[in-house]
């Protein structure tokens, strides 16, 4: 049987046998004798499946759900085989067993044979889909597969499921990926290497979570491990505090990209072993270019629509695989613009051989009557604006992109500096808005000047922090709205984990099934561009692709959720250049998207998923302290004061109708001084004590040392 990727899950499920614990043929399973049982039913597919030119003979199917528990796609597991995630090839949840309760932990696990066991003490249980799941040794994970875990752990976060636990070994070579983990996320580890001390006598135990052992130790284990988290650390950690709606979620949003251009990211990121991030922008960067060429975004007022042309930013550090990611993403542009150059030097060297033996009228006139072919080079990595200004002027280019991995170059270069600057930025921003651009000269030189409509231009630039800060933060760049137009990502540095063992070295990129499809897509864009359909009308060659109904309301409600957070005391009050073209990026990033796709509207997925990454952007340009003034918040005020009367009396806890009296004048009343009460003890500051029936509020002793 053959599976396409787009098969829906309860389908998927429909077609499979359910299969009981004392069933024989449960027992049998290939992936049960190997990983044990999770003495629940399983799902089994009982024929010989193909995907993606993979046999999977048998298959246990797991169902995937999201953070509401919703069903969502399925895995297909077979032992020794990469797993398979059905449809869209990217997990977006996680597989569970047991009941899932708020008020109750959910034991978190990266490994196939750990969730089999927890399935069996009665704890409810999370499986991360990870590619390697049913590999026979899995012990090294690449920064995907902790960003996997990363996104599993936060849908369940986000659902109000706050007892997060992961068991893991202390001598994990890749503990500080387990521990970033507890540090960014909900989750809290449970340390599989424990110390009993009794009678005096210490007794080192290292617990395994594997098929043969027993469902008592493992339940215990768990039991104790909970409990000694709670008991050791009653107070928890102290969390910065911020405003509401401040959180910074540093991780790239890699769900929210089609599954094609998704697969091509990782596939990119695990070749060159560069961030997520940073390929992300990169093969944004190449659709982006083919895409502006042919549609156009929707606009609210304007029919004809506006440019999908994107400006993309990256931070990097040196040697951080930068060059080798925007060339793998851009390898079907560079070759299709090879092959025009070729052909441009045949009819070039034509165009010669024709006058070459012509005096210098005739060479006049036969030029006139053959103009010499363009140069149809299209990507460039270092151009100047009035260069580039020319080249539309002159009817050369319609469509560019300037690709660097130098930004530093950019921003300090002449046209970037003095003078030039501010004629630089309008120009560059009249042809982010409006495809125009003039190119006006002196009077006696008056050869050149003019005016281009409907060009296009992708920025794709990445750079070191150490030359991008200062003009990230330049307010000249911001105020006049350069910087605002950008989508910014700074990636983590991988420097230092970077390891090639043998089977890496024995991959070839070029032999990917991800990145050939990525290619031959590309390919297909840049070679045979489909027409519009259903009648859309053509405005100089490109059509508007234009949003759904449902699409239409996720617009709206993102353009008010952002000038909302502009107000006065809000997320983005410092950002207000960034954070009032969200929306517009928004659709132009899902136009982009769903030129790639094929699609002839934009639905609510594609938007979605563009909304995503402009909100980590955002989030990320609020990362830069100079662009964003930060405010103390009330919580901030409050604890400040708390701390110095507790230490003024010598105390570690005040009265809470005491304290609410003598707070800042405007915290008071309970409808301001609760809310901040709440955050402290959310956050590890303060809980609240009952005293002969007074409540008091008790500080953190590390806040009085």
């Amino acid at each position: 049987m053959n599976i396409t990727t787009s098969i829906k899950p309860d389908t998927i499920l429909a077609n499979c046998t359910l299969l009981d614990p004392s069933d024989e043929t449960y027992l049998n399973h290939p992936i049960i004798e190997r990983f044990g049982s999770p003495s629940q039913p399983i799902y089994v597919d009982q024929c010989n499946v193909d995907i993606n030119g993979v046999s999977y003979d048998n298959p246990l199917i797991l169902p995937i759900y999201d953070g509401q528990l919703n069903l969502v796609q399925c895995a297909v597991l077979q032992d020794g085989q990469r797993v398979q995630v059905m449809p869209d090839g990217l997990a977006q949840g996680f597989a569970r067993y047991g009941h899932f309760d708020h008020a109750e932990p959910i034991i978190v696990t990266y490994n196939l044979e750990a969730f089999f066991k927890i399935a069996q003490t009665g704890y409810a249980v999370a499986l991360v889909i990870l590619p390697s799941l049913c590999d026979a040794q899995h012990t090294e994970f690449k920064p995907f597969d902790f960003e996997q875990m990363q996104y599993a752990i936060n849908q369940l976060s986000k659902a109000g499921y706050t007892k997060l636990y992961m068991p893991v070994r202390p001598e994990h070579v890749q503990l500080e990926g387990f521990q970033k983990l507890e540090q960014d996320t909900a989750l809290r580890l449970l340390n599989q290497h424990i110390v009993i001390d009794e009678q005096g006598i210490k007794t080192d135990y290292l617990i395994e979570l594997y098929k043969d052992d027993g469902i008592e130790d493992v339940a215990i284990f768990i039991d104790e491990s909970i409990k000694r988290l709670s008991s050791s650390g009653q107070w928890g950690e102290l969390l910065p505090l911020a405003q509401p709606e401040t959180s910074v979620n540093s991780t790239y949003p890699i769900h929210a990209l089609p599954p094609l251009a998704r697969d091509a990211v990782i596939a990119i990121a695990e070749h060159v072993q560069a961030p997520i991030g940073m390929t992300a922008q990169c093969v944004i960067g190449a659709m982006s270019h083919i895409a502006q060429a042919h549609v156009n975004a929707p606009h609210p007022f304007n029919p004809q629509g506006e440019p999908c042309s994107l400006y993309l930013l990256t931070e990097g550090q040196s040697g951080s695989r930068k060059s080798t990611s925007r060339n793998m993403a851009d390898k079907a542009i560079i070759q299709h613009e090879r092959k025009q150059y070729e052909l441009y030097r045949r009819d070039l060297e034509q165009w010669k051989s024709g006058q070459a033996s012509l005096n210098k009228k005739d060479k006049e006139a036969y030029s006139a009557e053959n103009p010499p072919p363009h140069d149809p080079s299209t990507l460039y990595s270092d151009i100047t604006l009035e260069s580039i200004a020319g080249l539309y002027v002159d009817g050369i280019l319609n469509n560019a992109s300037i690709a660097s991995d130098e930004a530093g170059q950019f921003f300090g270069g002449y046209t970037m500096k003095g003078d030039t600057r501010t004629q630089a930025i309008g120009g560059y921003a009249k042809l982010f808005d409006d495809g125009f651009v003039e190119r006006t000269r002196s009077k006696s030189n008056l050869n050149g000047s003019g005016r281009a409509y409907d060009v296009r231009l992708t920025f794709n630039l990445q750079g070191q922090h150490e030359v991008l800060s200062d003009a990230l933060k330049d307010p000249v760049l911001r105020g006049q709205g350069f910087l605002p137009r950008f989508i910014l990502t700074i990636p983590e540095n991988l420097a230092g984990t970077r390891l090639q063992d043998a089977i890496y070295r024995s991959k070839n990129a070029n032999h990917d099934h991800r990145l050939i499809a990525y290619w031959t897509r590309c390919e297909y864009l840049l070679d045979d561009c489909p027409r519009p359909q259903g009648g859309q009308e053509l405005y100089n060659g490109r059509y508007v692709i234009p949003m759904n109904d449902e699409a239409r309301e996720i617009d709206a409600s993102f353009y008010n959720m952002f000038e909302e957070l502009q107000g006065k005391g809000k997320r983005y009050e410092y950002l207000q250049a960034f954070a009032s073209r969200a929306s517009q990026l928004a659709r132009r990033l899902a136009t982009v998207f769903a030129y790639f796709e094929g699609l002839q509207r934009i639905d609510a997925k594609t938007l979605t998923g563009a909304c995503e990454v402009v909100k980590h952007s955002l989030n990320e340009w609020a990362m830069y302290a100079d662009i964003e003034v930060k405010t103390e918040s009330d919580a901030e005020r409050l604890i400040k004061w708390l701390i110095r009367k507790c230490i003024e009396q010598k105390t570690s806890s005040l009265s809470k109708t005491l304290a609410m009296k003598g707070a800042p004048s405007h915290l008071r009343k309970a409808k301001e001084f609760d809310p901040c009460i709440n955050e402290l003890i959310e956050f590890n500051y303060v809980r609240l004590v009952t005293i002969n029936k007074s409540t008091y509020i008790e500080l953190n002793p590390l806040l009085l040392e």
